[in-house]
């Protein structure tokens, strides 16, 4: 807010519900001696009140030719959607190509991730790939495989339809393990350093001074990154080694911002969470992210059915483990495994291949 000089005994403007403010500065004292009152600079918003009304948005009549795209991620929900919006060449339609350009000009990665669309007349509601191959938004699709979307203003039914294309973007299949290192192989870079990497964090933490014991944790057994998605980290004494200033460290909004930009292409999403494969038979991804939920609801439905593997903790009396102790022994038994290996080829023993080595989608 601004400082605005009114005259001494005049009312001052009325506040916006829901914002209280604080006491005036010192400098306001010697303001009013000269005839001149001036409203606090800095003003904050009561949580307990919610503003009230919808905010103020761009508007669209039906006669508009602008075609809306929500999108999200797997994993996410519509709630949490963005949109960008085109201008189909048809009046009566949109193609897939269209569509995919629209979405690769508010950034999402084609080589990545792949388009979805919701279909509700054929399959009563449900998510249709568009154009699965296509990585490249530039480049002439087979007009054969190009959908047309009709813009139609009403459905079969009679109900209206909206000028909106919902999109689901999901993650393409990540490269065989064995064939990456098939090509490091073929490259002549020298001796190729063994093992992967790993980063862990938790999706709607509640408790911080978990985090900091997670934290310590995850340093000490070779964590490679560490996040958080949907809270916001403050400092604790739980992680005596100050953990977040020897290990990159990233704190996301929502479950979109994790995907787009916190994890690594070459890495196998792992839920830890309840109905799992027991830790005990669970074999590691070379390189992986591990989720871990919230102390009271664990991960929602929606980022279990985005990962590529579940992994649940045993126990021999009650099954709920503190979300620090269950990513510790985690990643304790990630390391042990790996030297488990390690002495085993030392010593010339060879052992099968792992589920990861074709790769999982």
């Amino acid at each position: 807010l601004r400082a605005t000089p009114t005259s001494v005994g005049a009312p001052s403007p009325p506040l916006a519900r829901g914002f209280k403010m604080r006491s005036a500065p010192p400098h306001a004292t010697v303001a009013a001696a000269r005839g001149l009152c001036f409203l606090p600079l800095l003003c904050r918003m009561d949580l307990r009140e919610h503003l009230s009304g919808k905010p103020i948005g761009p508007s669209l009549d039906g006669t508009s030719s602008t075609v809306l795209v929500r999108y999200m991620y797997d994993g996410g929900s519509l709630a949490q959607g963005r949109l960008c919006q085109f201008e189909p060449s048809s009046a009566a339609s949109a193609t897939g190509l269209e569509l995919l350009r629209c979405l690769a000009n508010d950034g999402v990665d084609l080589t990545r991730f792949y388009v979805c669309v919701y279909e509700t007349i054929a399959s009563r509601g449900s998510w249709m790939p568009v154009l699965r191959d296509v990585v490249d938004a530039d480049a002439d699709a087979n007009d054969a495989a190009d959908p047309l979307l009709p813009l139609c203003a009403e459905a079969p039914d009679g109900s209206p339809v909206a000028r909106r294309i919902d999109v689901k973007l999901f993650r393409r299949a990540a490269a065989s393990f064995d064939a990456a290192r098939a090509d490091q192989a073929a490259q002549p870079s020298g001796k190729l350093a063994k093992g992967g990497y790993f980063g862990i964090g938790v999706v709607g933490a509640k408790n911080q001074a978990n985090l900091g014991t997670l934290w310590r944790s995850a340093y000490q057994l070779g964590a490679s990154l560490l996040f958080t998605v949907g809270t916001r980290y403050k400092n604790q004494p739980t992680d005596t080694v100050h953990a977040i200033q020897r290990v990159p460290f990233f704190e996301l909004d929502d479950w979109n911002a994790f995907v787009e930009t916190c994890a690594p292409k070459g890495a196998l999403w792992v839920a830890v969470e309840f109905g799992g494969t027991p830790l005990s038979e669970f074999e590691h991804p070379p390189n992986a992210i591990y989720l871990l939920g919230s102390e009271d609801a664990g991960l929602p439905t929606s980022v279990l059915r985005a990962c590529h593997a579940t992994v649940s903790l045993e126990s021999e009396n009650y099954a709920s483990y503190n979300v620090a102790v269950a990513g510790s022994i985690l990643m304790y038994d990630r390391l042990a495994k790996a030297r488990r290996r390690q002495e085993s080829a030392r010593l010339g023993v060879r052992g099968k291949g792992t589920q990861w080595s074709a790769g999982v989608s």
